[in-house]
């Protein structure tokens, strides 16, 4: 075996895909001067920064190479920490110098690849790009031992309207309020029928609200609408535009294809036992509630194998660690391991998550995670997960100021797009974003098709909502929009007839229902 170590890694010489090559010369001759080391290594970074689905990122066969660079200029005097971030980032072992040069080789043409497509994405404007950029870049404070990562609140009133055209039927007048003004809910649900507009209405609603605020974000797309194959789908409906357009710099996660980075069985610092217990439990009866048959499953064994993690690991911990405490712990009590086993296992080959970043990182960025190719299953959990971390970290921050005027300030907004894929089951962590995240900072959105989603919630949703907006539907029953708009509902009131395409019957906080004009066909 060839000898492996720093000064191998300082002796190695290194070369570009002529495509990586030829991009990265164009930034350095228009708008990053320097010597080829600081392109590469920006290049290697913006793919350090990229989820990777998989093991690993091997070059495309047969790809034409570039000219070469000794790692001693490559690196400069960090090659012990570039070292430590390529090899970190893969989960295979890395033991020899031709493999690593492999490995900082794919990085090097990934990155370039990203680093061209982000140039393209910001219509080549090199003020944009530098932006989006510098957006990527962690806080250093990230993972310091005992600190909990803030998300930066918004600053003053989020005024916003209900719709790209948000106008008044009768006087056309343009009308906006608050989300955050005192005394009131920012969480909003939006309901419609297929091809009403409910999903066009929300994201313009939230690109408002990231516009004004300045938030990130997490966008749950179950089925896939919006990405595919890792890529932001370009939507017809948008003239050809993707979800970039909405919120800048979204990142698309594209499940099981890509891992989810996030440390899904996160602590707090100085946690304490029961607290330890109250988590593990989360966990369980997460994992309980994605399972269609539940057979054997031995849930409190699940449960004794994550506590188990929780007190005895310091590191994040995996769905694999998850699945070899369990067995270990079954095997001890004498016990089968039967179709928890099983699902622990299947869930755990997809890869689904890498905990690679804290909550307060993850978080403090721009998600879209989609699920279009996910059986049912995995789905849920990788969900459910999500809301739960979400839950966790949000109320272990300190609530969010309050200006002289009253308006509370804003960190988060969680949209949850087909809704009723997560209301039907009656989840925790999503009754608790909607009840408590307000005081956080927490924003959620609702999308859904039916009113009789909602019907599936013991907790009454809609009634924790400060806007609830309704276009057109196909409910065989609204019942649950009695609360809500303060009189019995009939089915004809949310018809073709009277709620027209563009218009929604919507409930604002403080003011009585009324109908407004959302979008406008060609809009």
């Amino acid at each position: 075996m060839s000898e492996f170590n720093l000064t191998r890694i300082d002796r190695l010489r290194y070369r570009p895909t002529k495509e990586a090559e030829e991009f990265l010369g164009d930034l350095r001759s228009t708008l990053i001067p320097g010597d080829k080391a600081t392109v590469a290594k920006l290049a290697i970074g913006r793919s350090l920064a990229e989820p990777v689905s998989g093991d690993d990122i091997p070059l495309p066969t047969g790809v034409e190479m570039g000219n070469a660079i000794e790692g001693t200029h490559l690196f400069g005097d960090d090659a012990d920490i570039w070292a430590c971030l390529i090899v970190g980032a893969t989960a295979s072992y890395i033991t020899d110098p031709a493999s690593f040069r492999i490995l900082v080789e794919s990085h090097w043409h990934r990155g370039a690849k990203l680093l061209k497509a982000d140039y393209e994405d910001v219509k080549r404007s090199d003020t944009d790009f530098i932006i989006r950029l510098a957006g990527m870049i962690p806080s250093s404070s990230t993972g310091l031992p005992g600190f909990v990562r803030e998300l930066k609140e918004s600053e003053g009133s989020v005024a916003i309207r209900f719709g790209a055209k948000g106008t008044e039927p009768d006087s056309n007048a343009a009308f906006t309020y608050t989300l955050n003004a005192p005394g009131i809910s920012p969480h909003l649900a939006i309901l419609g029928k297929t091809r009403s507009g409910k999903t066009r209405t929300g994201l313009e609603i939230a690109r408002q609200i990231i516009v004004t605020g300045d938030l990130p974000l997490i966008l749950i797309d179950p089925k896939g609408e919006f990405v595919k194959d890792g890529s932001l789908v370009s939507k017809s409906e948008w003239n050809g535009k993707t979800l970039d357009e909405f919120f800048p710099g979204i990142r698309p996660l594209d499940v099981p294809g890509v891992s989810i980075p996030l440390d899904f069985l996160w602590r707090s610092p100085n946690m304490r036992e029961h607290e330890l217990a109250q988590l593990a439990i989360t966990f369980q009866d997460s994992f309980q509630k994605c399972l269609i048959a539940k057979g054997d499953i031995k849930m409190d064994l699940l449960r004794q194998a994550v506590l188990d993690l929780l007190a005895q690991q310091s590191r994040a911990i995996t769905l694999d660690d998850v699945l070899e405490s369990f067995n270990a712990l079954a095997n001890q009590n004498g016990q089968t391991t039967g179709s928890i086993g099983a699902k622990l296992n299947t869930i755990n080959s997809l890869n689904m998550f890498r905990p690679s970043m804290p909550p307060g990182e993850f978080f403090s960025k721009r998600w879209v995670i989609s699920f279009g190719s996910a059986s049912h299953e995995p789905k849920r959990l990788a969900i459910f997960l999500i809301l739960d971390v979400l839950n966790s970290y949000l109320m272990s921050l300190h609530d969010s100021r309050v200006d002289s005027e009253g308006n509370r300030m804003l960190r988060h907004l969680l949209i949850v797009e087909e809704a009723y894929e997560i209301l039907r089951y009656r989840h925790v962590a999503l009754s608790s974003l909607v009840r408590k995240s307000a005081s956080k900072g927490g924003i959620v959105m609702l999308l859904s098709q039916s009113a009789d989603d909602f019907d599936q919630e013991e907790e009454d949703f809609l009634e924790q909502m400060g806007t609830v907006g309704s276009f057109a539907l196909s409910s065989s029953s609204v019942k649950s929009l009695d609360g809500v708009f303060g009189r019995k509902m009939r089915i004809e009131d949310f018809s073709d007839r009277v709620l027209p395409p563009g218009v929604a019957l919507v409930k604002l906080p403080g003011q009585l229902p009324h109908k407004i004009i959302a979008w406008e066909k060609n809009s």
